[in-house]
């Protein structure tokens, strides 16, 4: 049901841009269910860790636009998203993420009742969050594929699975933001 929701509170977007709708709300929905009280941060990164490879350019694909597999549309939305708010995070010092950048959005009236042009709505976003993350990344990603590093991120995130056990290493480069993504709001 959060899935569900969380596609209210953006914008309708032509057909080839499906996967940012999918993605957003595959992406989002862990967060927002840790924020809630929910689920808990180690659980959300495990799938992540499981999960996010299904998101990566396949030999063939075209971008996000022209690639409108299943794996291409939800899990390559959602690394679009995971990557936009890492980006965002280091561009601001972690003072500013994805979940501003869609409050922007949603307050300039982009739901779900509404049809947009993805590249407006992504302006918006980078607008609010003082960056040229989502355009940039959009202009890299929607008719390219995509290829990045993984397992990188992971370390630099302090994210280690060891024999099917997930651990955090708080001193890792961007341990600052691997936390911020997943702070509870409310307290369960």
């Amino acid at each position: 049901m959060t899935h569900e929701m969380v596609h209210l509170a953006f914008p309708s977007v032509p057909d080839k841009n499906h996967w940012m709708e999918e993605g957003l709300s595959t992406y989002v929905e862990p967060i927002a269910r840790i924020q809630a009280g929910q689920m808990n941060a180690a659980s959300m990164w495990s799938d992540l860790v499981r999960d996010m490879p299904k998101g990566v350019s396949q030999p063939g694909d075209q971008g996000l636009d022209n690639t409108h597999t299943w794996a291409n549309t939800y899990w390559g939305g959602a690394l679009f998203c995971f990557l936009a708010d890492v980006q965002i995070r280091r561009e601001t010092k972690n003072k500013k993420g994805l979940q501003d950048a869609l409050r922007g959005i949603l307050e300039a009236g982009g739901t779900i009742n509404q049809d947009w042009d993805l590249a407006e709505a992504l302006k918006i976003g980078d607008r609010t969050t003082g960056t040229h993350v989502l355009t940039d990344m959009y202009k890299q990603m929607g008719d390219k594929p995509m290829a990045p590093n993984l397992a990188e991120l992971w370390a630099k995130l302090g994210i280690k699975l060891e024999n099917g056990t997930l651990r955090f290493q708080d001193d890792a480069e961007l341990a600052s933001i691997r936390k911020a993504i997943t702070v509870p709001v409310l307290k369960p």
